[in-house]
Parts: C-alpha cells; structure tokens; sequence
C-alpha cells in the first residue's frame, strides 16, 4: 500500500488500517497467529496448524464466492463514507469513485462535501454508503438531487455474534450490501 503510516501536516492519517478487509491478510494473520501460539504452546501446535489451515480454506471458499457474486456490478462506481475499503476493493476488483472522510473517518468539511458531490456528478456514481456507526446525514446531503442509492457497510460487523463464523459473515455481508445497492 503507498499510503503513509503517519498523520500528514494537517493530521490527517493516510495509511489504511483497515487490513482484515482482505481475506488474503486475515489467512496471512491467522497463520502468524498460529505459529506464535506453536511457539508459546508446542504441545498443541498441531491442533493451531490444522485451525488455521481450515480457517484459510474457508475464507478461499468465502473469497470465491464474493468474487462470484461481485463480479456483475464490479464496474460500477461507488462512493463509501470513509475511505476504509481499500483492501477488499483492490482483492475483488471494484470501482471506487471516492469516500466523503478520509481513512480516520473525521467528519468531512463542506468544501469535502462539495468535492465528493461533484465526483458522484462526474463518475456517475450509483450508490453512496454509509456505515451504522456514523450519522447518515453526511451521505444524504450528498445524494441529494441526484439518482444514487444510499447503501450501508459494515467494516466491523458491529451486529455479528462473536465466533468462528464472524470474519466470513463479514465479508459477505459488505460483498451482499455492494452488491444490492450496486445492482439497484
């Protein structure tokens, strides 16, 4: 990723944390997971190994079928409320035209609003999402007057039940809410 780790001179934080987004990173972190857990509790390094190569089978499965899913509204532009998404745009190939906050999500200012307003006009954006843990007045000011759809993600699955099946329901969830919204 070319963004920085650190805040730029106005404070504004522009490496993307948001890593779990991409399945290919949560196998990556499981594994390293799993080989610290090895090394701290060799006795059960076995049964750790086999957790986590199950773990990444799933998500291969997972994966598929998002890039399935996915595939028919890949082209079609989008803008999310804050620029969290990067990771699992680049892993299913889809368009993002823009986010109204940036990657801290602080609140935008209204030039930001009048910027993403004329991106939405330019690219013909056909949804604009919001996420349950933030005020949806911003994505309705911008949609205002135009055709898109206001959609809703999740990054943090705010409403999933803890468990094995919660990273996988994740991601469908945000691929299934792209998907509705995008496909109108």
């Amino acid at each position: 990723d070319d963004h920085a780790e650190e805040p730029d001179a106005e404070g504004v934080l522009r490496f993307d944390p948001h890593v779990w987004l991409d399945p290919e990173n949560a196998k990556a972190m499981a594994m390293a997971v799993a080989d610290t857990l090895s090394a701290a509790d060799p006795g059960n390094a076995a049964a750790y190994a086999a957790n986590a190569r199950t773990f990444a089978a799933g998500i291969d499965a997972v994966s598929a079928e998002i890039a399935a899913s996915l595939a028919p509204v890949k082209d079609k532009p989008y803008i999310v409320f804050h620029d969290a998404y990067q990771y699992f745009e680049r892993r299913f190939g889809l368009t993002a035209a823009g986010a109204i906050a940036d990657v801290s999500a602080q609140p935008p200012s209204a030039r930001r609003l009048k910027e993403i307003r004329s991106i939405l006009a330019k690219t013909g954006a056909v949804c604009v999402f919001r996420e349950p843990q933030y005020d949806d007045r911003m994505v309705n000011t911008v949609i205002e007057d135009s055709a898109a759809r206001a959609g809703v993600l999740d990054p943090l699955g705010a409403g999933l039940t803890p468990g094995p099946g919660a990273y996988p329901q994740l991601l469908r969830d945000l691929a299934a809410a792209l998907r509705a919204c995008l496909a109108g």
